[in-house]
């Protein structure tokens, strides 16, 4: 393994003042150990390898090359670590590693803790992917935890962090759908359970996911009905009823001009003058939004019903071919006639999504 791992590099030349008084560059003792390293299995070494080449350098390898030997042992670690998991083979080279390279403990826990942070991290989101922990990958966890010899402070932040993420991204994904059905409620709060995590959100999010449920039901399960202060037809069925509804619809606005360019006058007579430029009237025609009654909108099994302060207004549903939902209201779409606007104070999502719901079931 440590063949591929550690490459052979050429031993620096002397000069020639080296070569007078018989020295080396010491650099050459940290290449002669990476060839060592480069050339055997980790446990085929000996110390006394390493010791003659401190001996022929005359360095002390832990003193003068500290950050050498960390990295050495750090390349080695991050290699058995591809697979996420230490061998007992691998701890074996490791340990007799980290004897050849004279690390003391403490160095050797702070390296695991830097290289091994991001392995332990990967394995647990690896492990909480499907919002389930295993007995069996609980174990893996611990295990890997040890091996890595992780501080018990690092693994229980990370653990925390993975958990407490996949949590917020499971709430975002279902805030992104705009629906909450019975049935997804349920795997959160059993996602939630099995993490060991507390499902706290803020207030926004407790009402976003309070109206996703509204929503889902609206679409799904039997529309509760009311009680309106108008006349209903047999067998018709009130849903909801909204005041301070304004009805708007396109009119055709004329409008006309004059002459606006330069123009002189000059007297004639007295009190009597003439203007010189042309005065021929012109007119252009717009279509305009315009406010034609107010009053309250009432949705039924059948019908849309305005009852307005001037006159009173029905669309049935059957009439209706499309409709197009604002935040504040909803353009009505019909085979025939003009196409209200109609602007609504509030809920207009809930009377949207009821008409999509009654005219998809009719359809």
């Amino acid at each position: 393994m440590s063949k591929h791992l550690y490459q052979t590099v050429p031993l620096a030349k002397r000069s020639l003042l080296q070569r007078l008084l018989g020295q080396h560059p010491e650099e050459n003792a940290v290449i002669e150990l990476n060839n060592l390293l480069a050339s055997k299995q980790i446990q085929k070494i000996s110390r006394q390898e390493v010791g003659q080449i401190a001996q022929t350098y005359q360095t002390d390898f832990l003193r003068q090359f500290q950050r050498n030997m960390e990295e050495f042992y750090a390349v080695y670690l991050n290699h058995c670590l591809q697979d996420n998991i230490l061998s007992q083979d691998e701890l074996q080279s490791l340990k007799h590693l980290r004897g050849l390279l004279q690390l003391d403990e403490r160095t050797v826990e702070g390296l695991h803790a830097k290289i091994g942070e991001q392995v332990y991290k990967a394995s647990f989101e690896k492990a909480v992917a499907d919002g389930r922990i295993t007995p069996e990958e609980k174990a893996f966890l611990e295990k890997l935890e040890a091996d890595l010899k992780l501080p018990e402070a690092l693994a229980k932040k990370i653990s925390e962090e993975v958990r407490g993420t996949f949590i917020q991204n499971y709430v975002a994904s279902i805030i992104a759908d705009e629906r909450l059905s019975p049935s997804e409620e349920q795997e959160l709060e059993a996602i939630a359970a099995n993490l060991n995590v507390t499902l706290e959100v803020n207030e926004q999010t407790k009402r976003q996911l309070q109206q996703l449920k509204l929503y889902w039901a609206l679409e799904n399960a039997e529309l509760p009905s009311i009680q309106p202060d108008i006349l209903l037809q047999k067998s018709e069925k009130c849903y909801i009823s909204i005041p301070g509804v304004k009805w708007h619809e396109l009119r055709t606005v004329r409008h006309r001009t004059s002459y606006s360019g330069y123009s002189t006058s000059f007297r004639v007579a007295k009190g009597f003058y003439l203007r010189s430029g042309s005065y021929t009237p012109r007119s252009y025609s717009t279509d305009e939004m315009k406010l034609i009654d107010s009053g309250t909108l009432y949705l039924t099994s059948k019908r849309l019903i305005f009852a307005g302060s001037k006159k009173n207004s029905i669309i049935h549903l059957t009439k209706i071919l499309s409709i197009t939902p604002y935040s504040d209201g909803l353009e009505i779409g019909k085979d025939t006639g003009k196409s209200p606007l109609l602007q609504l104070p509030n809920r207009t999502d809930v009377f949207s999504i009821m008409l999509e719901r009654l005219l998809r079931e009719r359809a």
